[in-house]
Parts: C-alpha cells; sequence; structure tokens
C-alpha cells in the first residue's frame, strides 16, 4: 500500500511539472536563452572625458593614454603568499579614468577625473583603496576635480609625476 502511495504521488508530481511547461496555447513551451542587442555608442568616454584626454595628449606626447584602464589590466594579482582570486576579486571591475604608458605599453602614471560622484560614501572608500594599491604598485595616481582643471595644469602635475 506504501509503495502504491509512493507511485501515485511521483506521477502527480511528474504530471503537474509537465504542466508548467505547456504555455496558454496548450504547446510545449521552449526554454531558450535570451538574447540581447547591443548598439555602438557614439563615444567609449563621457563628453568631459574626451576634452580631458584631448588636454592630456598634448601634455604626454610620445605616451600612450588608455582610457578606462581596468586595475587588472595594470596590476599584478599573482603575487606569492596571497591568494590569487581573493586578489583578482578585490579590483576586479574597477578602472581609473586615463592610463599614461611608454610606447612599450610599460604603465607610467594613473589619472582619475572626479566628478561629483566622488564625493559619495561609497565612492569615497573606493578611491582610498584605489589610491592605495595603485601607490603601493609604485605608480603615481593624479586625480584632477571635474571642470577644475586646464592644460597648463595638466601638464604641470603630468611633469612632476615624470620627475618622480
Amino acid at each position: 500500500m506504501e509503495t502504491l502511495m509512493f507511485i501515485i504521488a511521483v506521477v502527480i508530481v511528474i504530471f503537474i511539472i509537465g504542466l508548467g511547461k505547456i504555455n496558454d496555447r496548450g504547446s510545449i513551451k521552449k526554454y531558450t536563452k535570451r538574447e540581447y542587442r547591443y548598439t555602438k555608442k557614439s563615444c567609449v568616454i563621457t563628453e568631459n572625458e574626451l576634452s580631458f584626454y584631448k588636454t592630456l595628449q598634448e601634455a604626454v606626447s610620445g605616451c600612450v593614454i588608455i582610457p578606462q584602464a581596468h586595475l587588472s589590466m595594470f596590476l599584478e594579482h599573482r603575487i606569492k603568499g596571497q591568494s590569487w582570486n581573493g586578489a583578482l576579486n578585490k579590483i576586479d571591475r574597477k578602472s581609473i579614468d586615463f592610463l599614461i604608458c611608454t610606447n612599450d605599453m610599460s604603465p607610467l602614471i594613473a589619472v582619475e577625473l572626479d566628478d561629483s560622484t566622488h564625493n559619495q560614501p561609497r565612492r569615497k572608500e573606493r578611491d582610498n583603496f584605489v589610491n592605495s594599491i595603485i601607490s603601493d604598485a609604485g605608480i603615481p595616481l593624479l586625480r584632477f576635480r571635474t571642470n577644475e582643471w586646464n592644460s597648463d595644469l595638466i601638464k604641470q602635475r603630468i611633469a612632476q609625476a615624470f620627475q618622480k
């Protein structure tokens, strides 16, 4: 009797699961991966970043400027004695606005263009973390406030960073 009850329960469960796979029209639902669409952006950086980038180009002629450089692009996380995955997870999805490199792509200077979002507590925490690890890696990090920079200031601060 118990076996019969168990078999009936299993049949009912299978029937209910089967009903879930049938749509309103009585046909079996097909599970498909959702496809997303994408379009090309008009520019890979913001208007303000583009303006800054053009001025930065004048200040560092002969260097390569990489916009939106992910930290994992230029910071080595595979250091003996630490969890490589843990270290990568700490910097994953974090980037700086610009990375100035030599022509052979060796990192020289990191640059952040700080807008009003950098006043938020979570962003300040993120900025402090980024400041610390970039400094520990021996790379100068220059921060410029949005709309509080000009060509001369950028050139002066870049020149100072190159002298260090």
